[in-house]
């Protein structure tokens, strides 16, 4: 019999906290169950991201804000901080296993005006076969030319998580 795994739902404008206090040595953090934990008696140790958009096998499309705080903190606070890295590609797990808790979901808000959906651009393809994707179009690129954007990779919570901290701490 197939294993048939359930699609992570997400709506445009959903932010959520990513506690940066977890385990992410170990590949096995991304299947953790923590929809049981609240992670109220933490202080300002959460990164947060909203979904952009959803786009099936290919990830979900998010933007990472250069702001650290509490599950509490004020959602203009958020929404106007800047990127920490141009939008990328994420797994559903960080989501689905609860690791990333869902604090506020942006009334009315528009993918295209607020976080530019039609100008994120991400490179598929490596080396000869570098390829700039943009609004649903390719065009092929050189391999130096493809080191000034985002690979199109789908980001695991853990891969995430670390790549957070390294831009954040280092």
């Amino acid at each position: 019999m197939p294993l048939i795994m359930k699609k992570t739902e997400v709506i445009p404008g959903e932010i959520y906290a990513i506690p940066l206090f977890l385990p992410t040595e170990d590949i096995k953090e991304n299947l953790k169950n923590y929809k049981k934990e609240k992670f109220d008696n933490r202080g300002r140790e959460f990164a947060f991201f909203r979904i952009i958009d959803d786009k099936g096998g290919s990830g979900i499309f998010v933007e990472v804000f250069d702001q650290i705080g509490t599950l509490q903190e004020d959602i203009q606070s958020i929404i106007n901080s800047p990127r920490l890295f141009s939008p990328i590609s994420i797994s559903g797990l960080g989501i689905s296993k609860g690791r990333w808790k869902k604090i506020y979901t942006q009334d009315n808000y528009d993918p295209e005006k607020e976080s530019n959906l039609s100008k994120i651009q991400l490179v598929m393809g490596r080396g000869e076969d570098s390829r700039l994707w943009q609004n649903g179009i390719e065009k092929k690129i050189s391999e130096t030319e493809a080191k000034n954007y985002e690979q199109w990779i789908v980001w695991t919570p853990t891969q995430l998580e670390i790549r957070i901290k390294n831009k954040l701490f280092k």
